[in-house]
């Protein structure tokens, strides 16, 4: 464990990153770059040996979650071995005071070092997800025991909502909720969002620019159960499924979990542990006015967990020519640039287009 340190415990703490409010619909939205994937906080009843190794796996175990985005990795031999021996991952731990309800309460905040987390999820094959992630753009819409319907939006206030908001705050996850504004309710009418019309529901959608859109309508029965259709738009692609479950947790969670590892296997990259990636791509960029542009252009790729390297090979007036080496493929590549809005598809006169060059305009 490398640079371990401990804090006294404070009664005023500037909260994690991690801990955003992802709820608040903003127009063209589209990704959002998430940090804090590698930090937890987590309640410890003192600050003792036990309950600081406890703390450990318990938070190495929510990290993963939040950096593969899926469930099923924690089955994984490699992975169950990294959490018996959590410590070993450990970068960084200090304590604060908080409370829960009127009682204090003591928490634990550990970091844990990224390289080598993704060091043994790559030696385990399991890809890792990156912090520049989609957003899901939610509309929910939620009929009473009495049959009242309503489609919920930012200002709305109820119980499945905190549920939601729970939920991007732990996985890393950026989920929307529309303004429900008069635009909105113009667009999508309580009866239409009911009935998961998908050409209404793309409408609305569009004003948002989300990466995403899950729809959801969740009927509440008077003996207490939830039951429940989903709809997911994803690309030109459209998934429909249903749940039905008592506990409300248990129900949203379902429908945010496979929509969550859905994007998942789409952006995580799966990495080589031993050998460099021999992808590469030529990509030509319009727009790179001045050293400012340049210099913010290398950066933006250079962030990209797609890309492994990237050199300038020609300038050419405000074009620029680089040389890409990805750890993954050209589509993926063309993936995560498409989840920012900062290089846009250039339309060149097809006389000027080579099928070996990828074409792009710097707009930042």
């Amino acid at each position: 464990m490398r640079d371990m340190k401990f804090s006294p415990l404070v009664d005023v703490f500037a909260r994690p990153l991690l801990l955003f409010l992802w709820l608040l619909a903003t127009p063209a939205a589209h990704s959002l770059v998430v940090d804090g994937l590698y930090l937890q906080e987590i309640a410890v009843i003192d600050q003792g040996d036990a309950e600081r190794l406890r703390a450990y796996r318990e938070g190495l175990t929510e990290v993963i979650l939040k950096v593969t985005g899926e469930e099923r990795w924690m089955q994984n031999g490699d992975v169950t071995r990294a959490l018996r021996d959590a410590q070993s991952y450990v970068q960084e731990v200090t304590y604060r005071t908080g409370s829960a309800g009127v009682a204090p309460q003591t928490l634990i905040r550990v970091t844990f070092d990224r390289e080598l987390v993704d060091r043994m999820l790559t030696a385990a094959g399991i890809p890792v997800w990156d912090r520049n992630r989609p957003s899901v753009l939610l509309w929910l819409t939620v009929q009473g025991a009495d049959g009242q319907r309503e489609l919920l939006g930012s200002d709305s206030e109820h119980a499945v909502l905190e549920l939601v908001r729970e939920f991007s705050v732990k996985r890393g996850v950026p989920i929307l909720l529309p303004l429900m504004d008069v635009e909105d309710r113009r667009n999508l009418p309580v009866d239409i969002a009911w009935s998961l019309d998908e050409q209404a529901i793309r409408k609305a959608s569009a004003r948002y620019g989300a990466d995403s859109v899950l729809s959801g309508r969740v009927l509440q029965s008077p003996t207490g159960d939830q039951v429940g259709l989903w709809q997911f738009l994803f690309r030109e692609r459209v998934e429909t499924f249903d749940s039905f479950e008592r506990d409300l947790a248990v129900f949203t969670n379902g429908a945010l979990n496979r929509v969550t590892a859905q994007l998942a296997t789409h952006f995580a990259l799966a990495r080589q542990a031993s050998t460099q990636s021999d992808q590469r791509v030529t990509l030509r960029v319009e727009g790179v006015d001045d050293v400012t542009a340049y210099v913010g252009l290398l950066a933006y790729l250079q962030e990209l967990s797609v890309v492994d390297s990237v050199s300038a090979s020609l300038l050419d007036g405000s074009s620029l020519e680089l040389d890409v080496h990805l750890n993954g493929s050209t589509y993926l590549f063309t993936e995560f640039i498409s989840l920012g809005r900062d290089l846009v598809p250039d339309q060149l006169p097809a006389t000027e287009v080579l099928d070996s060059f990828l074409y792009y305009r710097w707009v930042r």
